[in-house]
């Protein structure tokens, strides 16, 4: 249960645990099962997972191969990854919740979410009076930053090759959303700050970043795992307790436009201590009892279809209080069938571009 700090290809412990954590936040706020629990703060955990994934891998790359950073077998990769999920949801999805709510139904949403600019729909609305659409399909917006994030990274790393200024770039791209957040708080009123600063891939930036700078840290050696038994509680808990400060509403400001980038760095607290603390294999090996590990593997999933489940349900049930329990269920297993139909019975093809296990 031990995890190199160096990148390389290979399986991280716990990972798949913590993104079943990000994803029971989202699902449990947006079926109001705890209504004060900010589904945002699990969306941050995606964002930062991301960023660290996918960097780890791309440096792995260039470790065992001794070569840059192969663009077009990357982008292959992650199309084959992420859009098979998306477009069996939408194939299904769209069609139901179009039948039964058409008055909600926007043209403009539905185009720009499953073209990965979902995040631009509530500027449009604000802006040019469209309409917003379906619930079910707004959490598309995160697909649209993480996609735009994917874009940028291999050519950014190709582009500056040291450690030192690939450092230098991810600090500069969690400054600058930070600044362009308090910025747009100062000029704009609450409401479209708030929508603006959320929704909007220079704005969140910064949770991605975050996540890209630990693996670069860890890879250079800048940064050592805690071996130190104290030091590994005090990142745990410490960065627990952290996380669980940055849930309060502070003030309009800090929720707003600080937010965000203490979010980012009480995750980095507590990821570093659940992945790499030896005294915190007993929670890895928790973190990857099978029913987490699996649960962890389809969040993706998950993330696409519990909303649509509970929009449907709560049409056609007689009962609406039997909604949110049933979707609960139906959310578990539509999501293991999509998984299988489409993630895992493509990891072969994804193999044959580079892809790796993690």
């Amino acid at each position: 249960m031990e995890n190199s700090p160096s990148a390389q290809f290979g399986y991280v412990f716990g990972l798949d645990g913590l993104r079943l954590l990000a994803v029971l936040i989202v699902v449990v706020r947006h079926y109001e099962v705890v209504a004060i629990l900010p589904g945002g703060f699990g969306v941050s955990i995606f964002f930062f997972i991301s960023g660290f994934l996918i960097s780890r891998l791309l440096l792995a790359e260039e470790h065992r191969f001794q070569r840059p950073i192969a663009l077009k077998a990357f982008y292959i990769r992650r199309f084959i990854r992420l859009l098979p999920p998306l477009l069996l949801m939408g194939v299904i999805c769209v069609p139901a919740l179009y039948f039964l709510y058409p008055e909600q139904f926007s043209p403009e949403q539905i185009a720009l979410s499953f073209l990965y600019l979902g995040n631009i729909v509530k500027f449009g609305a604000m802006a040019w009076g469209w309409r917003e659409g379906y619930p079910a399909v707004e959490p598309l917006w995160s697909l649209a930053v993480e996609e735009h994030f994917y874009l940028l990274l291999p050519p950014a790393l190709l582009l500056f090759r040291t450690y030192r200024s690939r450092v230098i770039l991810m600090v500069i791209a969690i400054i600058v959303p930070l600044i362009l957040r308090v910025w747009i708080f100062a000029v704009l009123d609450s409401r479209l700050s708030d929508q603006l600063n959320y929704h909007f891939t220079l704005t969140r930036l910064d949770s991605i970043a975050f996540g890209v700078l630990l693996t670069l840290v860890l890879d250079a050696g800048w940064l050592r795992p805690p071996e130190n038994r104290l030091l590994g509680h005090f990142l745990v808990i410490g960065g627990g307790l952290l996380m669980i400060a940055t849930m309060v509403h502070w003030s309009n400001a800090y929720e707003i436009a600080w937010k965000y980038t203490f979010q980012s760095l009480a995750i980095g607290v507590f990821f570093v201590g659940v992945v790499f603390a030896p005294n915190y294999a007993w929670l890895r090996r928790m973190l990857e009892l099978k029913p987490i590990s699996h649960l962890g593997k389809i969040s993706y999933e998950m993330y696409l279809w519990h909303l649509p489940i509970l929009m449907v349900l709560l049409a056609v049930l007689p009962n609406g209080g039997l909604a949110i329990p049933v979707a609960l269920i139906a959310t578990l297993v539509v999501s293991d069938i999509a998984y299988r139909l489409t993630t895992k019975r493509l990891s072969g093809v994804r193999r044959r571009f580079g892809g790796h296990p993690a």
